[in-house]
């Protein structure tokens, strides 16, 4: 019974740290009132602020994210990509 009893105790350790720093996932943000997609590492909250920093230098104005548009943008005639440095990029193909 001890030895279930520390198997548990070591699953649930293990558990635990794989639910902290599970997999960053990559997306690209879509902003309101605006046509540029940026494309940044992680999900998270510095992920989105990133984002929202390089939309605001990009543009000149205040942006506000309308959402993300999975891992992978392509330029077109009413849509620009920019990477996390703010360089407007022909596509951009993010890891999930």
């Amino acid at each position: 019974m001890k030895t279930f009893t520390k198997w548990i105790a070591a699953f649930a350790m293990m558990s635990s740290v794989l639910a902290i720093a599970g997999p960053a996932e990559a997306k690209c943000f879509g902003f309101r009132d605006n046509n540029i997609r940026v494309c940044i590492e992680g999900h998270n909250n510095a992920a989105r602020n990133q984002a929202t920093r390089v939309c605001e230098d990009v543009t000149g104005s205040d942006c506000r994210i309308s959402g993300d548009s999975g891992s992978t943008c392509q330029r077109s005639s009413n849509i620009r990509c920019y990477d996390a440095d703010g360089d407007e990029q022909r596509r951009i193909e993010l890891d999930d």
